[in-house]
This record gives C-alpha cells, structure tokens and sequence, in this order.
C-alpha cells in the first residue's frame, strides 16, 4: 500500500504556529491593587456657573495589596472626599478609581468603611451591631456560621464580656473596637478608616494603635486611612501620602516609611530617620501647604519664643538651622496711645486718687475717734464686754473690724490703741483675712513681671523632655509665685487638656497640700506650638 499524500500545509495554520510561542513571551504588567487615576471631582457653583466648585483635580496613586497606606492633609483638601469614591459612596466627575482591575461605581462589602464617629445603630447591641453586617453579606450561610463568625471577631477585639451591651453603654474605644469588628467581619478586600482614633484619648488612641496592626498583619488586609496626627501615620502605615491645600487639591507627596515590622514605638521613636521624616512632614504641613489664614499673622505672633527640641532628643533631630532663643515677653512690646487717651487716663487718675484721700482721711479721723473713747472709758465694760460675745453691738465697737474693712492699711496701723481693746482671739481673726488678701493679691510691677516670666521659660526649657505628638497648639493659664512656684494651670482649650501630660506643667507644679504662703502671684499664657518639632512661647495672661 502506498502512504497517503501528505495533506497541504495551511497557511492560517502555519501563521498560528508561529505566533502561538511569541504571544507567550510577551509579559504584561500587573495593574495595582486600588488604583486612582487622573481623578478629579467639581461640583457645580449655582451663584457662579462659570466659577464650579474644584475639590480635586488629577488625582494619581497606586496602592499594592497589603499595604497600609495613610492619607495626611489640612482640612478641606479632600482627604474624605477621595476615600468616599475608593467607598463607592461618589463618583469622580473625571478620572478613575479601580479595585483590581474592576471600576468601582458603587459600594460593595469587598469595601468597608470604619467611621470616626462609629456609626452604630444605638437600638441594637455589639453582637446585633456585628451580626447585621454578617447577615447581610453571608446569607447562604446558616445561623451557626453567622453566630460563629460574629464571636470570633468580638474576641478578636476583646470584647467579648460587652457584647450585649448597647453602645449607650460602651466608651469610645470600645464603640470604634464594635466598628472595625463589624467591618473585618465581613472579610472584605480593602479596609478604608476615616479618622478612626480622632475623638478618643490619647491613651486609648495608642492601645487601639497596636490592636489595629496586630489585625493587619493577621487579616494581611490592604488599608487606607485618614490622619490628622503625623506620629500616628510614622507608626502604622508603610507610605504616608501628603495632600496639597484646596481648592483643586492632588497628592503633592508619597514618602515611603522605611521602620521593619513589627514596630515598637520607643524603637521607631529613637531612630534619627523618625525625627528626619516628621519633621519633613511637619514642614510640608506648616510651612509649604499652610493654611492662608497663618500667612496673615500679626507682629506679636511671629516675635514668640522658638524653642529647638530638649538637649535629650537633639541629636536625633535632623540638622537644619533653628533660629535663636530669645525670650520676648508680651508685655516688653510697645503700646500705642494717642494724646486724647492719655489725657483720659490722666484725668481719670487724678480724680481716683482724690477719692482715695478723702475715703483715708475719715477712716483716720474716726479710727482716732474710737480710739479716744477707749482711753476715757472704765475698763470694766470693756471686760464685761469680752466675756458675753453673744451682745454684737459691743463687740463691734471694741474689735478691730474697721481697721480690716479700711481701704488704707498703712494709716490703720499708725493708730494701734483700739487693738489692745479687743480679745486675742478677735485679733487673730482680724489678722487671718489680712494675710489671705495679700497672699491673693497680684503682681502689677512690669520688671518683676518679666523676671518671673523669665523664671518660667527657663524651668519650663530645663524640664520639658518629652517629644511632643500633638498637631494642635496647646495653651494653659498659669499661675506663678513671685519665687516662680507654679500654684495651679488650667488648659484654654481641649488639645492642651487632652495632651496636658506631654507639658512638664504637671511635674513643675507645686503640690496640692503645700503651704501657698503670703507671696503675690501672676498669671502667664504658656502655649506650646508643633511647628518646628515644638516649640512654646510664655507671655502674660490678659
């Protein structure tokens, strides 16, 4: 038998052949896990339409899967904004946000949100809270599973003895652990926190730190977080990307995090590189992308004390030049005064200092009177007088209740036959009001006020070793003895109450139960700036 003839090649054939082993070897590139691109979001101006409202515009950034990413920013540049198109809550009016190649147009349980203000149904408990997202996500699976599913994650989070207590019942930390167990519950592929730990105490805001990483690197969840606090970004994230200003507001850094994990804060904390990058982020914020009302500050804010970082911490810092110290006081700046108010104050002046003449000289002349009574009277009443304290009439006129009441000491002291009329007991109780006004009386004298003030920038400079962590300033009212003792501080305002314990004010102050004494006092505003890696300025209290 002959073989068959050998069919005729096929020319379509042949081409795919070769194109077979070439398609093969050609490597595309993977896209990125959540990528933004060329993103930009306008809203319409009805007063202005040709004048639309510019939030972001060209918005680039690519996060990998796994990575902790935290957006840092002043408010208004559109930080939330973003996160709300990542959520699927807003689309951008230009641009495109995807989720592993997908274009997200909507919000989906692969997306869960953890808001700052917890966003707990208050009718519902922790367990109820967590399992309403179970069920709606996992609805193939049956009662057990979801149950399961809800208390491992309140384990996870350590709440397991509160879980049915409703979140009337719960602190803050313990509703932000019910928040982001609610949304890990649901094993979703990004994890998106809107300034998680910004209404929480310092102290729980650290502990809620750990416990977030701890999940993170457990869950291995990609996460993208806003932060007001730049020491919180340094400890959690890998990059932290920093926003311009709006309007038309884009990423204006992404600087890379270069701490190995797991992290220790003191460790991160004294490494040069953590000083080098918060400053780097200090200055990107305060001094690059200010906000424009701090462009407009007045002499007196910009001739306040700047203070490098204590001698403890100076040597981590990065070099740069720090301007010198030179101690300004408030009241060393001139005041303005025109010759119509000084003619006032003059006038005004003269007429007080009359009135407290004529108001010495009756005190005088019938302090003189009582006092020639006592002489010419027998001493018999005035014993029988002593022994029946009950009769107030007497006592009134034999105490020295009008010397107190005077309003010129000096002159009362001049005439002292009406004390020896009086009971010991009565002058000690004369004598007690008289020492407690002079311990509570202020200090006027401008030079004595400046020593002091002195006196408190120095024991402040001495004993302030602690790096600040705050972003907001922080002002206290401080009340000093004329030896520079610190009697009592207050905070103005709540950063300075919520991180009062970063100040040496607490170590400085005189304890509770030490005897006040009769020195004057003063009153000075201590207020501590981050700029500069901190900074604080003492002038004295209005």
């Amino acid at each position: 038998m002959s073989n068959p003839p050998n069919p005729k090649p096929n020319p379509e054939n042949m081409q795919q052949t070769i194109k077979t082993p070439q398609a093969t070897k050609i490597q595309t590139e993977k896209p990125g896990f959540l990528t933004i691109k060329d993103v930009s979001k306008v809203y319409p101006n009805l007063k202005e339409p040709e004048k639309p409202f510019v939030i972001l515009d060209g918005v680039n950034l690519t996060i990998k899967e796994g990575e902790f990413i935290c957006l840092i920013g002043h408010s208004g540049c559109g930080k939330s904004t973003l996160l709300n198109m990542i959520a699927g809550f807003n689309g951008p009016t230009s641009g495109e946000v995807a989720l592993e190649g997908a274009r997200i147009t909507e919000p989906g349980p692969d997306r869960m949100v953890v808001f700052q203000n917890y966003s707990l149904l208050p009718w519902l408990t922790a367990t109820e809270n967590i399992h309403l997202g179970v069920e709606t996500v996992y609805a193939d699976k049956s009662a057990e599973e979801q149950d399961k599913i809800v208390q491992d994650h309140l384990e996870l989070v350590g709440l397991t003895e509160a879980c049915n207590k409703r979140p009337g019942q719960l602190s803050g930390g313990m509703k932000q652990r019910v928040a982001i167990a609610r949304a890990l519950a649901t094993r979703p592929k990004l994890l998106i926190l809107d300034e998680p730990f910004g209404a929480l105490d310092p102290i729980t805001r650290e502990e809620l730190q750990e416990e977030l990483l701890k999940i993170w690197r457990e869950y291995k969840i990609t996460i993208v977080m806003i932060t007001h606090d730049i020491d919180e970004a340094l400890f959690l994230a890998d990059r932290i990307v920093m926003m311009t200003n709006g309007p038309a507001a884009s990423i204006g850094e992404d600087v890379h995090i270069p701490f190995s994990r797991p992290r220790n804060r003191t460790r991160i904390m004294e490494d040069p590189k953590y000083y080098e990058l918060r400053n780097f982020a200090l200055e990107f914020l305060f001094s690059r992308y200010a906000h424009h009302e701090e462009d407009q500050a007045t002499d007196s804010e910009t001739a306040t004390v700047v203070l490098p970082l204590p001698a403890s911490k100076k040597s981590a810092v990065a070099d740069r030049p720090m301007p010198p110290v030179s101690f300004v006081p408030h009241t060393a700046q001139p005041l303005e005064a025109s010759p119509i108010k000084g003619a006032i104050l003059a006038v005004s002046w003269l007429v007080a200092m009359a009135t407290l003449s004529a108001v010495n000289m009756s005190a005088v002349s019938s302090q003189l009177k009582q006092a020639k009574l006592a002489e010419t009277s027998p001493q018999a009443p005035t014993a029988a007088v002593v022994s029946s304290p009950p009769s107030p009439a007497p006592i009134a006129a034999a105490s020295p209740a009008p010397i107190a009441a005077s309003p010129a000491p000096i002159p009362a002291a001049a005439s002292p036959a009406p004390i020896p009329a009086a009971s010991p007991a009565a002058a000690n109780s004369a004598a007690a009001p008289n020492a407690a006004t002079s311990a509570a009386s202020g200090i006027s004298d401008k030079a004595e006020l400046d020593a002091i003030g002195q006196q408190l920038y120095a024991q402040i400079d001495q004993n302030w070793k602690t790096t600040p962590t705050f972003t907001e300033s922080l002002t206290y009212r401080v009340k000093v003895k004329q030896n520079g003792d610190i009697l009592q501080f207050d905070p103005t305002n709540k950063a300075a109450k919520d991180f009062v314990k970063e100040t040496p004010l607490p170590v400085l102050q005189t304890p509770a139960g030490a005897a006040a004494g009769a020195q004057k006092t003063a009153e000075f505003q201590v207020t501590f700036s981050p700029t500069n890696g901190g900074v604080f300025e003492v002038k004295t209290a209005k």
